[in-house]
């Protein structure tokens, strides 16, 4: 495999805010007396806005890739342990064995035999290669096409297999395409949706039909939904027949449904692992997350466009108290866009510390000089910035106090806005906070991909660049990256780009997580990765 960093993640979870709980098998039985099916129950943090993968919005929670996940199979995934598993392919291509050109250009994807759509018709080439054109087709608004804009060619050798040809090579391409990456896609059934006159208003986002191991039944919005096992899975039918899904996106609450029996298992905030202690009933799994939470800092918003207050900010902010009192040492501080654990990190690089004698002096330098009241102003305008966060995530709320508190030590008046998960994320057309910059500072969880990749969140144009910051020669280093020879060579240039950003602090980055999430000990299997909680939910099965 070329691509080492889906191996990184050793019991791997994803980030995100879901909030959940309890495992259980229904009581009542059937007229012949025998137990009733298996049921597993959970929440997530905000209702789905479409069922339909080519259409997931991203948020801080994930919340439509684990539903989506439930019904469709990519074509690699990524194990308990970091390991690349393939899934809908037969095998991960690699020069090795043929399915990698050796200029990298060439992808050779051949399908698993036996898969079917939940309608029982057989998933083919044709339905990867359709899907390819969706994605890329303008009148689909996807959230993002990285990636996917990098293919020349698409075709259908046979029915099992796909030729793609990119127009350059591309080092994170078979970590990406289909599989983990900033913006995951599934392949589609053609058959359903071809002649659909438009994708958008089509029926099959709120009534999805996938390959997966689990089938949609219902879905009440704003309350729950209901998935029930696919008996013509490909690896057999699920243990757990039926799928529960609660909307619930306070913490507090999920918390509480957990500790009462509601819920099969939870996303735990470090506070909330803490109060929980050892009780009976209850399992854990701690694993790393393919995501880096940090502070994005609108830099079209003066005075945020200039980088001296943007450093005085970070060094007003005490990230280590933070990851210590907030998170209990569990999320640990990080530099840069790249995780603790990834290749591509230089630990040499950090943003400016916590230091309120230089983050006084770079004010003053600037012209923020405190007045009478202890507030820094300039042209007698006060140094007032809106900080946005959502409730959905207990963490990202006590940071918000933490450092709405030491930045007015440093005379600066931030006022909080807390938006929920949904507003915060939405794109642009739909008013979304983020998209359309209405902030000046705003606490974000961004999901990472599988290979080091961080174009998306650096570059000039990329999708997540909610910072508006553009560095011409960054988007140059990003370029040279993705299509490097060697894995050295792609280091070198990741540690340019880690070593500007932070000297010029769009982002004031707080922590790299491992989430704990508790689970009954009645629920067998359940284990997250990097980056989806529902990954492996063919894999459940429960007690009584």
């Amino acid at each position: 495999m070329r691509h080492p960093r889906l191996r990184r993640f050793a019991g791997v979870a994803l980030a995100f805010a879901v909030v959940l709980g309890g495992c259980t098998r229904i009581q009542t039985t059937q007229a012949d007396n025998t137990a009733a099916p298996a049921t597993v129950r959970f929440a997530l943090a905000a209702d789905p806005q479409s069922l339909d993968p080519l259409f997931a919005h991203v948020d801080a929670s994930s919340v439509e890739q684990q539903v989506a996940r439930l019904a469709f199979e990519p074509f690699i995934d990524v194990d308990e342990h970091g390991a690349p598993v393939p899934v809908l392919l037969d095998r991960v291509p690699t020069v090795e064995n043929g399915g990698l050109s050796r200029d990298e250009r060439v992808i050779t994807y051949v399908l698993r035999t036996g898969v079917r759509w939940q309608d029982g018709v057989p998933v083919t080439a044709h339905d990867v290669v359709w899907t390819l054109h969706a994605i890329l087709d303008d009148r689909n608004p996807v959230r993002s096409r990285a990636g996917y804009d990098r293919v020349a060619r698409a075709e259908a050798v046979d029915a099992r297999t796909v030729r793609v040809t990119l127009k350059a090579p591309w080092a994170p391409a078979v970590a990406t395409l289909f599989s983990y990456g900033t913006a995951p896609q599934y392949v589609l059934p053609a058959h359903l949706l071809e002649r659909e006159p438009n994708l958008v208003t089509s029926s099959f986002a709120s009534h999805p039909v996938g390959n997966g191991p689990y089938r949609f039944v219902a879905w009440s919005r704003g309350d729950h939904l209901t998935y029930e096992a696919n008996p013509s899975y490909w690896r057999g039918a699920p243990k757990v027949a039926r799928l529960d899904i609660r909307i619930v996106p306070d913490p507090g609450t999920n918390f509480t449904l957990l500790q009462s029996g509601g819920l099969d298992w939870n996303l735990l905030s470090p506070a909330q692992r803490a109060a929980l202690g050892t009780p009976t009933g209850l399992a854990f799994r701690t694993v790393p997350l393919a995501l880096v939470a940090g502070i994005a800092i609108n830099t079209t918003h003066p005075p945020l466009d200039d980088v001296r207050v943007r450093r005085a900010l970070a060094a007003s902010i005490d990230r280590d108290g933070i990851s210590r009192k907030i998170t209990f040492g569990r999320y640990p501080v990080v530099d840069t866009a790249q995780p603790l654990g990834s290749w591509a990190r230089d630990p040499s690089v950090h943003e400016p510390a916590y230091d309120a004698v230089a983050a006084d002096r770079l004010f003053d330098a600037a012209g923020w000089k405190r007045g009478p009241d202890g507030v820094r102003v300039k042209n007698g305008q006060p140094l007032a910035l809106t900080y946005v966060q959502f409730p959905e995530s207990q963490t990202g709320v006590r940071v918000a106090t933490v450092v709405q508190s030491e930045l007015a030590a440093r005379g600066v008046r931030a006022t909080i806005k807390s938006l929920s998960n949904a507003q915060l994320f939405l794109p642009k057309s739909q008013g979304g906070t983020l998209a359309s910059g209405a902030f000046d500072l705003a606490y974000v969880p961004w999901p990472l991909g599988a290979d080091p990749d961080d174009a998306f969140l650096l570059t000039c144009d990329g999708n997540a660049n909610y910072m508006r910051w553009c560095d011409r020669d960054v988007d140059a280093f990003e370029r040279r990256a993705l299509v490097a020879p060697s894995r050295a060579e792609r280091v070198r240039l990741y540690a340019q780009i880690e070593r500007r950003v932070a000297e010029a602090v769009p982002i004031i980055y707080l922590f790299d997580p491992s989430y704990s999430y508790a689970y009954r000990t009645t629920l067998h299997g359940f284990w997250p990765n990097a980056f989806n909680p529902t990954w492996n939910a063919s894999r459940w099965s429960v007690t009584p």
